[in-house]
Order: structure tokens, then C-alpha cells, then sequence
């Protein structure tokens, strides 16, 4: 079918303005060479200083130090300081959007020098490149150290108007057809009914069965596989945070680990692979402000990264992309406490305090347990940091403690790092500066690029034509079908249907799923269906509307011209 007839032409144009009027800069020195594969690795909530502590720590160079080829800009539609979800969001889709937004449209409110969004585009999904890497014919794969359905992940995977609306996300993660998920969340693949945490009543786990996936959670499970579609949920939850995983959860893989597998799996595609891979959990370490966390997951982050790396120098055709969405803590090497001595500050005097930190700070808060008192305070702090503190200082981490009760552990990095070490801290919140941008391979490229620009460069780099991909997978079904009759069922609430009714047929397509039926059959789509309830409308798979037209128009290819 062609375009014209299944798009209104306002919104195609729309469409592709929506990639020129968002972007505020190109990628700055990317050519037009081609990967076969691509592999995105993101630590969520690190910059440069984070680098220089690990660095130091490890007293070593880091893999990273080898790639490095430019910065990047972080800000969102609407604000200077990011959040996770529409940074990811920028990074995998090229468009940049709004506060909490997954992979959709951005809102009306913008700041400087971001133009507001024409109305057609606010809120409508915008196709991913993991997505666009499928519909290529290559594999795709996650692995993660938080859910699987968290905010970064998520952008890859999903298209909501808010991250917090996991149970949607981890639905249409299900329904991707997605060859490789590693990570956390599985109580959001099981209804409460069975122990899990979803309210429609449904058990994903049998709908990944029925699609062929092995499902598995332990690193033992993990490493018995070497091909085939796996899901791999290693926790409730999140995973444990690295310092953390040997006493806590010592069946759960590292980030490492996770990351050769999957590239070990899906490698053995012909047609190539996409892969992001996330150290969710150094964000988590800089909102505590938690120097044992973070350097754990961090040097962790760098096994990982040279893991891909050193698939790509032997494979010779594969763009390796790191680095982060945002900074978090405002982290420093110096505090007010060297205001004076800074220049005199020996690796010694840096790294004493940090070398017998042997957990996190919520793993700490754990071990306190019931006794809240300055004597027991101090107690685990010496035992799990290693440091001596005053009575008052105890009694300070108690009262922030009791301030800040849904994250009290933060009391502990707020505290200590600024009297016993040498590290500062500004927030337990993002803070908006630009990150270091790391890369390797054909495509790579260098330079400060902005956000959006990470998107358009794995586009480049795979020869995948973004606008075609949203024409392909998200097609407004009222504007692509004339005459159509278009509701949104909710007699159940959690598991809502588009119903279409066109030329005497009525087709039903579940939200979040990629599936029409229509009487008694049920067809597999290429896409999910997603409803934006901030606008009302439903977005399918253009393959959808040629099945209710009854067309056999080739569906629009979405390989870049001159690929």
C-alpha cells in the first residue's frame, strides 16, 4: 500500500520534520560507513569524574580510555537536567522528548532551543532502533543489571507516556520478539495471583514459552546456552548491586557475563545483531552518593565494555557506542574538607578510605536492622566501610536517615564521604552537565554530539531510514483507514483492545500486544500496538491496515537509500 493512501499527508509530513525541527545538531563527524552489528553499551548516571575515581582505583587504564572520541549533550525537551526515560528515549528513537516519556512524542512544553512539537507528533510512539534493527532481519538482545522494564531498557523496548507504567512495558517487551533479554523484573512477568506483581491476570512466562524462549535464572542456566531465543530474569527485582552480588545473589550473572552471552548468541545471526547493554546501577550508587557501589559497577561497566570491544577488533565490522544518559551527584575528586590541601592529595590519601568498603549503602541500611542508635551506626560502618566515625556523626546519618525515609541509606555517602574522605558530592538528584562519549568501529563519531544524535548515527551506521521505520510501525489507525470506526475497549480495564470496525469486518487488537484478530483468526504482527491516551489515538503496524484494506502492497522498506 502505498504511503499516500494510508497516511494523511500532513502527518507524513509531519513525520519527517519531526527528525529535522528536534534535532538540534548533527552527529558531528559520522561518516556514512556501515556495521554489521552494533552494540550500545550506557552507564546510567556517570561522567568524568566517576571515570577518574575507577581509574585510580583500578591504578589502571580503563578500556574506555582507548575509545574515547568526543562528549555529549543530555538535556531533554523540557529541561536542562535529564531524566533517564527521554534521554534513552533520544538515544534510541533520534527524536528528542519530554520528563518520564518512553520512545513517545514529546509534549507541548519545551525549553530553549528545543521547538515546540507540531500537535501531530506529541505523544505518538516513535519507532527505536532496536526495532528498526529487527525488521532488518538482525538479532536483537538486552542485558541490563536493573528490570528488564526500568527506564533505559524500557526505551528500547516499549513506547508509554510515563517509565512508571512497567506492567505495559514489560507487556510489549514480551511481545517484541526481542532474541536475547537479560536482566531483572520477574515479578512483572507473573500476576499477583501466582506471587508476581501484575493485575491483568496474565502469566507472560507462558506467552515467552509459546514463542519459544528458554527461560532461565541463574548464571549456571545462562552459560549451559550458546543459541536460540532466551529470557534471562535473574532477580524479583532489580538485580544486586556488583559489591553486593557474591553474599547476596551469587547465582545471578555479572554485567560482563551477560554481555558475552549475549553476543555469543547473537552473533550467530548472518544478518548481523543489535545489542544494548546497561550498568543501571552506578545511577543508583550517585543518588546515594555511595563510593563502594559505584566503583564496583563502574570497573564493572569497563569489563563489560571491553568485552564488546574485543569482539569488534577480531569482528571487524561491528560499532561499539558507550556512555551515559545523564551524571548523577554532582561527584567530585576534592570536597570542601581539601578546599586547602587539594594540591598535597596523594593516591594514598584518595583510595585509603575506599579500600575496605565491602558493601553498598543499602546493604549497610540492611545490616543495621532494627537498631537505630549511634553505637550500632558506628558499629557497621566499621565493619562494612571500614572507617571510624564520632558519636555525632552517627547521630547525623540517623536524622538524615529519618528525613529521607524512602531512601535512607542515602544518609551514609551524605555523611561520611564529606568528613572521611576525600570525595564530594552536590545531589542525590541528576545534574546536568555533558558526558563523555566513547565508540569504536566503522561509523564511529567524534566530537560534541547532542543527544538525538546517538540515534542517527546507529541508524547510519546499520543503513536503517528512521521515518520510513515510524511510516512502517505506527500508523495513526483512524488517519490510515478512511471511514473506520476506531474505539478503545476497557470492559477490562487492565487489558484495554483497539477495536476497529472497517467495511463490514471488526478486527481486535490488543493493546501492548502485536496481534489482530479479526472472527476467528489470529494474526502475528510486525510491530506492538501502542494507545496514546493523552491524545486518544491508536498507532498499529502499517501491515495491519493492508490486511483490513485488503492489500498486497509491499509493505515500505526501511533500509536507507543507498545502503
Amino acid at each position: 500500500m502505498g504511503k499516500s493512501r494510508c497516511w494523511k499527508p500532513g502527518i507524513v509530513a509531519c513525520l519527517c520534520l519531526l527528525t529535522a525541527v528536534l534535532l538540534a545538531f548533527s552527529a558531528a563527524g559520522a561518516g556514512e560507513q556501515r556495521a554489521k552489528n552494533v552494540i550500545v553499551l550506557i552507564v546510567d548516571g556517570c561522567s568524568s569524574e566517576q571515570y577518574t575515581l575507577a581509574r585510580w582505583y583500578k591504578q589502571a587504564p580503563l578500556c574506555l580510555d582507548g575509545i574515547l572520541v568526543g562528549a555529549l549533550k543530555t538535556f531533554i525537551s523540557d529541561s536542562v537536567v535529564a531524566d533517564s526515560a527521554p534521554a534513552a528515549s533520544a538515544f534510541a528513537t533520534g527524536v528528542r522528548t519530554s520528563d518520564k516519556f518512553i520512545s513517545v512524542g514529546p509534549g507541548e512544553n519545551t525549553i530553549p532551543p528545543v521547538p515546540k512539537p507540531p500537535p501531530e507528533l506529541q505523544y505518538r510512539p516513535l519507532a527505536t532502533v532496536l526495532e528498526g534493527a529487527r525488521l532488518l532481519g538482525k538479532a536483537t538482545g538486552i542485558a541490563v543489571t536493573a528490570r528488564v522494564s526500568h527506564a533505559t531498557p524500557a526505551a528500547y523496548l516499549a513506547h508509554t507516556p510515563s517509565r512508571t507504567l512497567e506492567a505495559d512495558i514489560m507487556e510489549q517487551a514480551v511481545y517484541q520478539n526481542i532474541d536475547v533479554v537479560f536482566g531483572g523484573g520477574k515479578n512483572l512477568l507473573i500476576p499477583r495471583e501466582a506471587g508476581g506483581q501484575r493485575q491483568d491476570g496474565e502469566d507472560l512466562r507462558t506467552v515467552l514459552q509459546q514463542k519459544g524462549y528458554r527461560i532461565i535464572g541463574s548464571v549456571e542456566e545462562m552459560n549451559l546456552i550458546d543459541s536460540g531465543r532466551v529470557f534471562g530474569i535473574f532477580a524479583d527485582s532489580h538485580m544486586a548491586a556488583e559489591i553486593d552480588r557474591k553474599q547476596l545473589a551469587p547465582t545471578e550473572p555479572t554485567l560482563a557475563e551477560m554481555t558475552a552471552k549475549a553476543i555469543e548468541i547473537l552473533a550467530k545471526d548472518p544478518d548481523g545483531f543489535f545489542l544494548m547493554v546497561e550498568a543501571s546501577q552506578v545511577d543508583w550508587a550517585c543518588h546515594a552518593n555511595d563510593p563502594a557501589h559505584l566503583i564496583s559497577d563502574l570497573l564493572m561497566f569497563d569489563e563489560a565494555v571491553k568485552t564488546a570491544v574485543d569482539f569488534a577488533r577480531k569482528d571487524d565490522n561491528t560499532l561499539v557506542l558507550a556512555f551515559s544518559d545523564h551524571n548523577t551527584g554532582g561527584f567530585s575528586v576534592g570536597n570542601m574538607a581539601t578546599s586547602g590541601s587539594y594540591s598535597q592529595m596523594t593516591p594514598d590519601a584518595l583510595l585509603r578510605p575506599l579500600r575496605n568498603m565491602t558493601a553498598s549503602a543499602p546493604l549497610m541500611w540492611k545490616h543495621l536492622g532494627d537498631e537505630r542508635t549511634p553505637a550500632r551506626v558506628k558499629a557497621v560502618v566499621k565493619t562494612d566501610w571500614g572507617l571510624e566515625i564520632t558519636d555525632e556523626d552517627a547521630s547525623r546519618i540517623l536524622a538524615l536517615a529519618e528525613r529521607d525515609k524512602s531512601a535512607p541509606h542515602n544518609a551514609f555517602g551524605e555523611v561520611i564521604c564529606a568528613r572521611y574522605t576525600n570525595l564530594g558530592w552536590t545531589s542525590h538528584g541528576h545534574v546536568g552537565g555533558d558526558v563523555p562519549l566513547f565508540a569504536y568501529g566503522p561509523g564511529k563519531p567524534a566530537g560534541l554530539l547532542d543527544g538525538p544524535d546517538i540515534g542517527r548515527v546507529i541508524a547510519d551506521a546499520l543503513g536503517l531510514n528512521l521515518d520510513k521505520l515510524n511510516q512502517r510501525l505506527f500508523a495513526e489507525a483512524e488517519a490510515s483507514l478512511e471511514g473506520a470506526a476506531v474505539a478503545i475497549d476497557r470492559g477490562d480495564p487492565e487489558n484495554p483492545v483497539i477495536k476497529i470496525e472497517y467495511r463490514g469486518a471488526v478486527a481486535q487488537l490488543p493493546v501492548n500486544k502485536n496481534l489482530l484478530q479479526i472472527g476467528d483468526q489470529a494474526i502475528e504482527l510486525e510491530g506492538v500496538v501502542v494507545y496514546a491516551p493523552n491524545t486518544q489515538k491508536a498507532y498499529v503496524p502499517l501491515q495491519a491496515v493492508n490486511i483490513l484494506k485488503g492489500a498486497s502492497d509491499p509493505l515500505p522498506s526501511v533500509v536507507k537509500e543507498g545502503t
